[in-house]
């Protein structure tokens, strides 16, 4: 198994409320609605520094989710006597596009009221019916940045029967000659009594409206010399969409990376080798690598870099890496079991199945 390359805060260098945090994520009843009252506090007080400390001092990626979670659920969380909830919600879109000259997919859906109907004929939206759909395709680089209590402010606003929230969308260039994966999310928002499930409840089965939806934005966004593909991922909370569709886009990137990679090694060589490790740079980023060589013909070496986030589960990442290689029946595999540095020893970023050899020699 790989190693997880990531920096986690020690344990007796974290603040009381991180020791709160792992007490909580063990079971601690009492810790955690500790923690609750002391993130929503921050949060009232917008203390978004506070908040992004607490988060860098996770002492797993565990406890990491285990914040994140709560404090998702304290961005909507109505005042005292209220009895509606505003829910702000994503839809990530993960668009392959491929294009034979240069060409730019526009900022905004041209008929977001077309999506809306869609959704809600396939119970997307459940029961709610005062809600809103943004049309700005809008970026992964956007979205990261809303703060804690700006999202809240939305919400609190949105009960209070205010204008839907806006945000700007972004343009994408396409250049010719190769498949391009790119990201972008459709921002939402319903209004409805707290009992009632909320757009990530009743959206959660995407194979009932995937496809639906995934024809009628291409058709939305077609245009001439142009093929693109726009696969929506399940609703998720604003303040979680971020990571949501960052991983959805890393792992098509991947499974496009490889479909077209492996070919081209079995049209030259025949199948390739495979090395996966983890590596650490200098700056402490973090990430998994697969990289793809062959003894017959020493000049082929291709890779792929899996970039780790504070909320990702590096298992069930190795995972789905593991299990795309088994899809395309790739059994040579060497895993490197210590983390690696950012280059290797050529010099390079990847590895080719003659730098294991010799360092398992070596040892």
């Amino acid at each position: 198994m790989l190693p997880d390359p990531r920096r986690w805060a020690a344990p007796g260098a974290s603040s009381p409320l991180a020791a709160l945090t792992a007490k909580s994520l063990e079971g601690d009843a009492a810790a955690r609605a500790a923690l609750r009252l002391e993130l929503d506090q921050l949060m009232e007080a917008g203390d978004d520094a506070a908040l992004q400390t607490l988060l860098r001092e996770a002492p797993s990626a565990s406890g990491y989710r285990h914040l994140q979670q709560m404090l998702a659920k304290l961005v909507n969380k109505p005042d005292r006597g209220e009895t509606v909830i505003a829910r702000l919600f994503a839809l990530p879109l993960v668009i392959v596009a491929g294009a034979r000259k240069n060409l730019r997919l526009p900022e905004a859906l041209p008929d977001i009221n077309a999506v809306a109907a869609l959704l809600n004929e396939h119970g997307v939206l459940g029961a709610a019916r005062n809600f809103g759909l943004g049309n700005a395709l809008v970026s992964l680089d956007t979205l990261a940045c809303l703060p804690l209590s700006l999202l809240r402010a939305w919400a609190a606003q949105l009960r209070t029967g205010a204008a839907p929230l806006a945000l700007a969308g972004s343009a994408i260039d396409i250049a010719p000659g190769r498949e391009q994966v790119e990201l972008r999310f459709v921002v939402g928002a319903s209004v409805t009594p707290a009992h009632v499930p909320s757009v990530m409840e009743t959206g959660s089965n995407v194979g009932a409206w995937g496809m639906p939806l995934t024809i009628l934005l291409a058709q939305q966004l077609a245009q001439p010399a142009l093929d693109v593909l726009p696969i929506a991922r399940a609703p998720a909370a604003l303040y979680l969409a971020a990571d949501a569709g960052r991983a959805a886009q890393i792992e098509l990137a991947f499974n496009l990376f490889l479909s077209n990679t492996v070919r081209r090694f079995r049209m030259a060589v025949g199948d390739p080798a495979v090395v996966l490790s983890a590596h650490r740079d200098q700056t402490g980023a973090a990430e998994f690598r697969v990289s793809l060589s062959s003894a017959f013909d020493e000049s082929l070496l291709e890779g792929f870099r899996w970039p780790l986030y504070p909320a990702d589960d590096h298992l069930e990442i190795i995972n789905k890496i593991k299990y795309l290689l088994d899809e395309c029946r790739l059994s040579d595999m060497q895993l490197l079991a210590q983390v690696a540095g950012d280059v290797n020893a050529r010099g390079g970023r990847f590895f080719a199945l003659r730098d294991v050899t010799q360092a398992l020699r070596a040892h």
